[in-house]
């Protein structure tokens, strides 16, 4: 996957006597590959790992990890560290039945790359779990996520461990 992308407006940031340029234009590319191995009629393994990288990016365009991010590591808050190019291997174990009750165990290792600081990749570990189950209230689902991360001792600030608690209702 890649996109090539065109701001309408930019202007540089930051400190005025020494100010960060923004690019006009930044390309953004992906590779990807998965695999998922069915064990038995409610349990699944999956794996995938990935690789993101781009061109010209900013402090806007480059690479963060958050819930909804195809870059997620379980356990690495949504703000904070960005990355030029990041390499992603991801595993998960799924308990499954029948979309009505779920339990998941994840695996997350990235090496991420910021330019900004030099030519070496920094590691970034994730593990989590996550619990699905249908509530007996209007034919809603809970869904409860909880992750932890061991993040370089650079980012150790900014908090390594993220909750999350979603209620779902179907659509009919």
């Amino acid at each position: 996957n890649g996109t090539w992308n065109k701001r309408l407006g930019w202007r540089a940031w930051g400190d005025p006597l020494d100010p960060e340029e923004s690019a006009a234009t930044y390309a953004k590319y992906t590779a990807m590959v998965s695999r998922d191995f069915v064990l038995g009629p409610f349990q699944k393994i999956h794996i995938d790992g990935a690789w993101f990288g781009g061109d010209d990016l900013d402090r806007l365009s480059r690479y963060q990890f958050g819930l909804f991010e195809a870059t997620r590591i379980h356990g690495v808050p949504s703000s904070g560290l960005r990355f030029d190019d990041i390499l992603l291997a991801r595993g998960a174990y799924s308990f499954n039945v029948f979309d009505q009750y779920r339990l998941d165990l994840f695996l997350d290792q990235a090496w991420g790359r910021d330019r900004t600081l030099g030519e070496n990749r920094q590691p970034i570990t994730g593990i989590g779990t996550a619990i699905n189950f249908r509530t007996p209230w209007w034919g809603t689902l809970v869904r409860a996520d909880i992750g932890k991360a061991f993040l370089p001792d650079r980012y150790k600030g900014i908090g390594s461990t993220v909750v999350q608690v979603m209620l779902q209702k179907p659509l009919r």
